[in-house]
């Protein structure tokens, strides 16, 4: 069986690490860019390790990565985040953050009454009896519920910094969505990690693992222009290649790229309904410094301003030279604008509001940067995970693909459904190939 698999990042690479490991198989991997990975690229620059991806897995105990390690081999650390060192700051008064029955103790943002009702509501959460996954929204729970106003504002803040969205968007994610996340999330032993060594760390090892079968390649700095079927075969023609024949094809790229490659082809009807979804955006402000400038904390999230800085050295040492620090900045963005210029204004109020928050907490850090790496618009999520936005299924009934990725229906968030449907689709593959075999 011949695989073409169109897109080189997380979902394409599992895929391929999956159906590379039988040897019945063969395929190519293509990526128009000229490295893979994706929004999981990494690159190095004067001893600093930047990752276009955050590498913080959530709940990895949980994780989709944790099947993986055992069923591909894969071999790697992780390390946990010091949740004694992960604060809020609100109306500038630093306090931590409620991540754990603990740090709900000693929280201020919630009186001792609202500590009492918001530790019932994750009770109920683990136990998978929250009213909030009857409702359509988030949004529509908290308009129901008879809970306080800083109840309400801390689920919107948690819910923000684990989407990556502003509170007006977080409360248009599914309830279902968030009550299967934190009940997933409240029940992991090890909520947030670093994978030691960045993600390159993994998509190093998948790589390799395609490269074991000789029957495979990956072709990158080629993307797939075209796609036809004939005699129930699929005919690729590339930028570079033309009449190139497979019997399976698995689509592992940002949905709104699948759509624009089919919409001239007999399956662009079906695509219509996923051709408007809006990708998760933030702005990404990376700085490396030549000493540990200050580490009053690991992770500081302002309440105000709905932007955090994470101090990725603190757990990750492999991101940094010895005595440096990096630290990695995250806003998030609103993508309502009238034109441009108020767009503009607006990256920049975000970029001053975050050199602010470094100003406050990293006294003189502008002495010692070594790197610095701001991205205005960096693509965290191929698709918004809210309730006006559709996943796109692993499979479409009268479409003869298979979809994989972060922008697909999957276990988890973010990198966990990249991982999660890529899995998915390659056993898919792998079970019915198997069934036919037994059918001849």
């Amino acid at each position: 069986m011949r695989i073409a698999i169109i897109g080189g990042g997380l979902a394409g690479l599992t895929a391929a690490a999956y159906l590379s490991d039988h040897s019945d198989t063969s395929g190519t991997v293509f990526e128009r860019s000229p490295q893979l990975g994706g929004r999981a690229f990494t690159y190095e620059k004067s001893g600093f390790t930047l990752n276009y991806g955050a590498h913080a897995v959530y709940g990895i105990d949980r994780h989709t990565l944790h099947s993986m390690e055992e069923e591909l081999h894969l071999k790697f650390q992780s390390k946990q985040v010091d949740k004694r060192k992960v604060v809020y700051a609100k109306h500038g008064h630093l306090t931590p953050a409620p991540l754990d029955f603990v740090n709900i103790m000693k929280t201020d943002v919630l009186t001792a009454r609202e500590k009492v009702r918001f530790v019932a509501e994750i009770a109920a959460v683990i136990g998978n009896i929250h009213h909030l996954k009857q409702h359509r929204t988030l949004g529509d729970y908290l308009n129901h519920s008879h809970a306080s106003a800083e109840v309400k504002e801390l689920w919107e803040h948690l819910v923000c910094s684990n989407f990556f969205i502003t509170p007006e968007e977080a409360r248009k994610v599914s309830g279902e969505v968030i009550a299967e996340y934190y009940h997933n999330l409240f029940l992991s032993g090890r909520p947030v990690s670093y994978i030691l060594g960045s993600w390159a760390t993994i998509t190093d090892q998948l790589i390799d693992k395609i490269g074991d079968n000789e029957a495979w390649d990956i072709a990158v700095k080629e993307p797939v222009e075209s796609i036809t079927m004939e005699d129930g075969k699929f005919v690729l023609n590339t930028k570079t290649r033309q009449q190139l024949v497979y019997d399976q094809v698995i689509f592992a790229m940002p949905v709104q790229q699948v759509t624009k490659l089919l919409e001239d082809t007999p399956w662009a009807s079906t695509m219509e309904p996923y051709k408007n979804n809006t990708s998760t955006e933030v702005l990404v402000y990376d700085v490396g410094f030549s000493k540990v400038v200050a580490r009053p904390f690991h992770y500081i999230s302002d309440m105000d301003h709905k932007i955090f800085i994470s101090d990725v050295s603190a757990t990750d040492y492999t991101v940094a030279p010895v005595h440096g620090q990096l630290l990695q900045g995250i806003a998030y963005l609103n993508d309502d604008f009238t034109d441009e210029e108020q767009k503009k204004q607006y990256l920049e109020l975000k970029t001053q509001q975050m050199e602010a928050l470094f100003d406050k907490y990293y006294p003189d850090w502008r002495e010692f940067v070594e790197v610095k790496r701001v991205s205005k618009k960096a693509m965290v999520a191929s698709v918004k995970n809210i309730h006006t936005n559709k996943l796109l299924p692993n499979r479409l009934a009268g479409v003869p693909f298979f979809f994989c990725g972060d922008g697909c229906e999957g276990k988890g968030e973010l990198a966990e459904r990249a991982f999660s449907s890529g899995r998915a689709v390659a056993q898919s593959i792998l079970e019915q190939a198997q069934t036919k075999a037994l059918t001849i």
